[in-house]
């Protein structure tokens, strides 16, 4: 999971992926206690997080999700909303939480792409189809040491590629999940192939291991990416198709450190959550977009002659699965994501003042909240927030796991 990469500068159709280096990205410290310059230290080691609003401009600044923030480290980006060239890629959420010390975590955006050899476009420019122009490359660290060396941060020095391999039992997963797609590939294939022509489809879960120095530290990300593409196969060459980066998630940490292993970058990623309101407001967007697609395609196979019919059906379904399941597969991704981190990290749901439920992770004995989204999280049994003179200008409640 890579967090070296964090400013996202987007025009129309051009993306920008920098090491932690565009000057336009949103930044905004985490607010309720002086920031310290040891980013987790404090008495008895505590750590403690604030809740921070991630905001969608385009829907009168409606809260899309919340994250916990540690105090003393800073947030950066958020969501940025697409021309309507990029239909299929509406906004980008684009989030990095760092440390001074060094440590970060990455939210990166999902992204689509499209290519073919008959109609050529520029790269990273919108296709018809509502996505970036880009061919499909030969890893997902080929493709992000490409947008990286196309945007370089000039801070960045020693930047290098240390490592790229799959993940069997997350990329196993994946496809489980895609089961019917692969059958339906097969099916197509058993018509297509004697006829010189035919489909590909995979999706895998792939780690990159960067190394880099930037404001005098030599740092290590880790990036995970969940993938996937769709492409078309004439006479032994591939000819056109699509691709996605449906999930991105990094961790970063000094150069030999055990950042992995770090619970307060667990700790963030695992107190991510999506609002209810804000999700069914985009799953509104997709119906409307599904909606639009499947007259055209109606039309068109209205008006074509039985042959044409049958060659539109093989076009139709390659929409409905890389341009109509835009939504379907982001919800795969989600619960997929979900699994992953709860197979590495252990969250525990605890219930807050007000009687919701937040997940916290498992790493702490003791939790205490202010009500107003602000957590004290310790392994200290004699420590008590209330008699602490450096927090306790507020009221401190302990909270219980919920079992």
């Amino acid at each position: 999971m890579l967090t070296g990469l964090a400013g996202t500068r987007l025009a129309v159709g051009v993306i920008c992926l920098t090491l932690l280096g565009c000057s336009d990205a949103e930044s905004t410290n985490s607010r309720g206690f002086a920031p310290s310059a040891e980013a987790s230290s404090g008495p008895n080691n505590r750590v403690v997080m604030r809740e921070h609003a991630i905001r969608d401009p385009e829907m009168n600044n409606m809260v899309a999700s919340t994250v916990l923030v540690p105090e003393g480290w800073t947030l950066e980006g958020g969501i940025t909303r697409m021309p309507s060239q990029l239909y299929n890629i509406p906004l980008i959420s684009d989030v990095t939480i760092s440390a001074p010390d060094g440590r970060a975590v990455r939210f990166f955006p999902s992204l689509s792409f499209e290519f073919s050899r008959l109609s050529q476009s520029q790269v990273m420019q919108p296709t018809p189809g509502g996505v970036f122009y880009l061919p499909l490359p030969e890893s997902p660290g080929q493709w992000l040491m490409q947008m990286v060396q196309r945007n370089p941060d000039p801070d960045v020095t020693n930047l290098r590629l240390v490592s790229e391999e799959v993940v069997p039992e997350l990329t196993q997963k994946l496809r489980q999940q895609n089961t019917q797609i692969f059958q339906m590939v097969d099916q197509s294939n058993m018509t297509t192939t004697p006829m010189g022509y035919g489909q590909q489809f995979d999706t895998q879960a792939t780690k990159l291991v960067l190394s880099y120095n930037k404001d005098g530290l030599a740092l290590e990300e880790t990036v995970l990416v969940i993938w996937q593409y769709f492409v078309l196969i004439q006479q032994g060459q591939m000819s056109a198709g699509s691709w996605s980066i449906n999930r991105m998630r990094s961790f970063r940490g000094p150069e030999g450190s055990n950042y992995l292993e770090d619970a307060v970058l667990a700790a963030i990623v695992q107190s991510t959550r999506t609002n209810p309101a804000w999700d069914a407001e985009m799953q509104r967007y997709w119906q409307k977009i599904r909606g639009i697609q499947q007259k055209g395609a109606n039309d068109r196979r209205a008006n074509q002659q039985d042959h044409n019919r049958k060659m539109q059906q093989i076009n139709s379904d390659i929409n409905n699965i890389i341009v109509g399941g835009y939504k379907e597969r982001s919800a795969a991704s989600d619960r997929m994501q979900q699994q992953h981190v709860d197979a590495i990290r252990e969250e525990t749901p605890y219930a807050t003042p007000s009687g919701e439920t937040i997940k916290l992770p498992s790493f702490y004995d003791h939790v205490y909240t202010d009500g107003n989204g602000t957590y004290i999280l310790n392994n200290d049994g004699f420590y008590n927030p209330n008699k602490d003179s450096t927090v306790n200008n507020v009221d401190w409640s302990r909270i219980e796991a919920k079992r």
